[in-house]
């Protein structure tokens, strides 16, 4: 068994399985949802979400699944069922709000109506749908990737949050406030992240970075590289977080990369090289050992739109 890393049990590197989006809430954000069209039975949510559950207890792997909270009142059914699998549920803004398009009023306002009585608040009431299902958010990924630094990190801190998950290379522990405070930062990389492969709004973004051609890729290249960055993770004792959307994952093929994407995590979890947890517990492990990572997360401002 491997051991000598600086995770727990040993492990060399802390990976975590991640999810983002729920249904049409996107859609509906940018005006691209029929306006004659009801809202409340999204393939992604009826078809898909329940082969990732099943993938997901398969292999015994919890997952973190960011959410916007639109979804808890138009699926409450469906996040209980996340929630009560084990699975985290996070925070992604109220409907994909493009969260570098925020002033500083709209993305006070998106907290305030997040964790309100429209979202987790009510979503959490006594009687409600989500009783004794989620007690907070513990984190939250923005849509898009880019943050207004302080001002969105100080917002996170007083709604409670202990950890965001912006794009950026390296796991984090940034000061706040004078050192009087702290937030973990657990990113995403785009090459960890299934659009940057799949879709054609990305080619933007695939020029940008140099590493690939500005087409769509095929699921053989995102296994080839989803392996690639959970190596390095490994070899530099980082953490990666893998992120597969259900409205991507549609089809067979794209199905069978996720699972062989999950078994090569869970061959190295069960050798004892890796750890695989939420994003919630690496985030409580480095506040408990704030020396596992460094201050910089090294943040990515590149955009896709």
């Amino acid at each position: 068994m491997a051991g000598d890393g600086r995770w727990p049990n040993g492990a060399k590197a802390a990976i975590a399985f991640t999810i983002d989006n729920m249904a049409e809430a996107a859609d509906l954000n940018r005006g691209l949802w029929p306006a004659d069209q009801p809202v409340g039975s999204h393939y992604s949510v009826t078809e898909v979400l329940p082969k990732f559950l099943a993938m997901l207890k398969k292999y015994d792997v919890h997952a973190t699944y960011f959410i916007e909270s639109w979804n808890l009142s138009h699926y409450p059914t469906a996040v209980r069922q996340v929630a009560e699998a084990g699975h985290e549920i996070a925070w992604h803004a109220w409907q994909h709000e493009a969260w570098n398009q925020l002033d500083q009023a709209a993305e006070k306002a998106n907290f305030e109506r997040s964790f309100g009585a429209e979202g987790l608040r009510g979503f959490t009431a006594a009687g409600g749908e989500g009783e004794g299902v989620v007690d907070r958010y513990r984190g939250f990924r923005p849509p898009g990737g880019i943050i207004h630094g302080d001002r969105t990190l100080n917002l996170c801190k007083n709604y409670g949050l202990d950890y965001i998950s912006p794009a950026a290379e390296d796991a984090a522990l940034v000061s706040l406030q004078g050192g009087k405070d702290h937030i973990v930062v657990l990113p995403f990389r785009w090459s960890t992240v299934d659009a940057y492969y799949y879709m054609d709004a990305f080619s933007g973004l695939r020029k940008m970075k140099g590493q690939l051609p500005a087409e769509p890729q095929s699921s053989k290249t995102l296994v080839e590289r989803y392996k690639a960055e959970i190596d390095n993770a490994i070899e530099t004792g980082g953490y990666v977080s893998t992120l597969f959307h259900p409205f991507l994952t549609n089809t067979a093929e794209r199905l069978e990369a996720m699972d062989t994407v999950t078994q090569y995590m869970v061959r190295k979890r069960d050798e004892g090289v890796i750890w695989l947890a939420r994003c919630c517990d690496v985030a409580n492990f480095i506040s408990k050992h704030p020396d596992t990572v460094g201050g910089d997360p090294k943040w990515d401002t590149s955009s896709w739109r």
